[in-house]
């Protein structure tokens, strides 16, 4: 017990620099994200099974929507947004017991907010899961009840993750405030852990695995916030049982979360969108998801974990007024993002045969067409790779300015674009592009979103890259990436001589090996072109002294 507590000591007390933060944020999103190809690798195991003449994993997709929807609006907006920068602002002053009453008083709204909605959607799911899959059930394509009575079950059992994913969130928002990183990171690990788990175990009992599924889903939910609580105690917050919602800054909150939750509401009628789309396709939900998962892993290893790291560094330094400070963490975290965002996507684009084969190939049910275009379709989102790599830094960079409503305006914009698009690409180059035109549409609208926030973004703060460092490290990081690239190319073509890549075991060693040689040179060429990244690299390896 001892050993325990002393853990939950260290996890809970210890501060962190940006790049240390960054790091094992990366590390730790890095081995969810591995869980979460595994996961998904097991869920193609039922690709190919139906129920009631639908596919079983475009149900379980579908139902994701409703609770991701409820979750994303009340809670995601408000606490990235809106509570961080407050909360941040207290404990800088040091008001220990106020900062105690501010973050209570916001997780107590946000479950009653979040149980209301479950109950409306719960209500309402047999209106509102056929909505979501129109092509599916509001198309005379299938008649059978059992689909849709699958697919309603489904997600009103999803409604329950909502609840302990709002209770997380505060929990890691008040970690990620006091810049206490660690049990915050151990959270999206035990999710995944938990979904494989019921996909395992689970999905064995009774006559419908999708129950077995949504059963590590909602137990996963559970564990996260459970992992978090120790640290969170530890690091000395106590929760209040206080509901004012004229008092302890919650009026703010709300003030400030209302333009985000709008811009994510926006958001996710991209998502509708997208399902409603790839519903007229016969397994576009399960390849559109498959090939999404995958592209964001690079977003979420290095991206999110960099703007989550800095992101209380730029609140604490805008409430102080350092304005060079404030320029310069944020310069550093773009050419940090860009110095892996660039090569993964050149990567990606060569490499994406293999990555699909390798992690959905095995199974029987996952044929050649499910390959084809979930391989196509992660090409077209690994198009918009650096759009997606940078836009967490820069939403975040508005809200430490507490500014919520100019990437809100930006989103509803970026919405309209990508709707258009997502409509309009699937249907013209319905035979070349077919579901992969929706992801080539969210990739344009990725570079759109980026475009305007660093033009509002330098029109708000001044010169963003007034010494030209941004800049001069994207036109290096452009040539060593296309450098790499040529020679994974040439990688690919020479271990195919040697190995057996109709095997899982040769086309593992053909990728591994080419994806060694990519790292290598591009390491080599961005420490001959004296990048700062690499030099930064090298010294936390002990190759160069500091």
């Amino acid at each position: 017990m001892n050993e325990v507590k002393k853990f939950w000591y260290f996890i809970s007390k210890k501060k962190l620099t940006v790049s240390s933060a960054a790091m094992i944020l990366g590390t730790t999103y890095l081995a969810s994200n591995v869980l979460g190809m595994v996961r998904e690798s097991l869920i193609a195991g039922y690709s190919g099974t139906l129920v009631g003449g639908v596919h079983l994993t475009d149900i379980f997709y579908a139902s994701f929507r409703i609770p991701d929807l409820i979750f994303n609006l009340l809670v995601l907006g408000a606490v990235s947004s809106a509570f961080i920068p407050v909360y941040v602002d207290y404990l800088s002053e040091e008001k220990k017991e106020e900062s105690n009453l501010v973050a209570s008083n916001f997780m107590n709204f946000l479950l009653v907010a979040t149980i209301i909605f479950g109950l409306f959607a719960f209500v309402f799911a047999w209106k509102l899961v056929p909505l979501l899959l129109p092509g599916i059930f509001l198309t005379g394509k299938t008649t059978n009840p059992v689909a849709l009575n699958t697919a309603v079950m489904t997600a009103r059992l999803m409604l329950l993750s909502p609840i302990f994913f709002a209770i997380s969130s505060v929990l890691g928002a008040i970690l990620n405030s006091k810049k206490r990183f660690l049990s915050f990171a151990l959270a999206p690990l035990i999710y995944n852990l938990s979904i494989i788990i019921g996909i395992i175990f689970f999905s064995k009992i009774g006559s419908q695995p999708l129950y077995g599924l949504t059963a590590g889903v909602i137990l996963g939910a559970f564990l996260q916030m459970l992992v978090q609580l120790p640290g969170t105690l530890m690091s000395g917050w106590r929760w209040r049982p206080i509901f004012n919602l004229g008092g302890h800054e919650l009026p703010k909150i709300i003030k400030l979360m209302i333009p985000r939750t709008i811009a994510i509401g926006v958001g996710q009628i991209n998502l509708i969108v997208d399902t409603i789309v790839a519903s007229f396709f016969v397994g576009g939900i399960t390849q559109f998801t498959f090939a999404n998962d995958i592209q964001t892993l690079p977003t979420v290893v290095f991206g999110i974990a960099i703007a989550t790291a800095v992101f209380p560094f730029l609140a604490e330094q805008n409430s102080k007024k350092e304005k060079a400070a404030f320029l310069k963490t944020f310069s550093e975290a773009a050419r940090n993002i860009l110095y892996f965002m660039i090569p993964a996507t050149i990567g990606i684009l060569i490499l994406r045969a293999q990555i699909v084969r390798l992690i959905f190939g095995w199974s029987t049910n996952f044929d050649w067409s499910m390959t084809y275009w979930t391989t196509l379709t992660l090409a077209c989102f690994a198009i918009g790779l650096v759009a997606q790599g940078l836009m967490p830094l820069l939403i975040r960079t508005f809200y430490s300015l507490k500014d919520t409503k100019t990437p809100l305006y930006i989103g509803i914009v970026v919405v309209i674009v990508n709707a258009i698009l997502s409509i309009v690409l699937p249907y013209i180059f319905r035979d070349s592009l077919g579901i992969a035109g929706v992801a080539l549409a969210f990739s344009i609208a990725g570079f759109v979103n980026i475009s305007l926030l660093f033009w509002y973004l330098h029109k708000k703060v001044g010169v963003l890259d007034k010494d030209h460092k941004i800049f001069a490290s994207t036109s290096r990081l452009i040539l060593a990436s296309l450098l790499m690239g040529l020679s994974v190319y040439g990688s690919l073509r020479f271990f195919d001589l040697f190995v057996n890549t109709n095997t899982v075991i040769g086309l593992f060693a053909q990728a591994i090996s080419s994806v060694t040689v990519g790292a290598l040179v591009y390491f080599a060429l961005t420490w001959i072109m004296g990048c700062e990244e690499t030099v930064f690299v090298m010294k936390k390896l002990g190759l160069k002294k500091t």
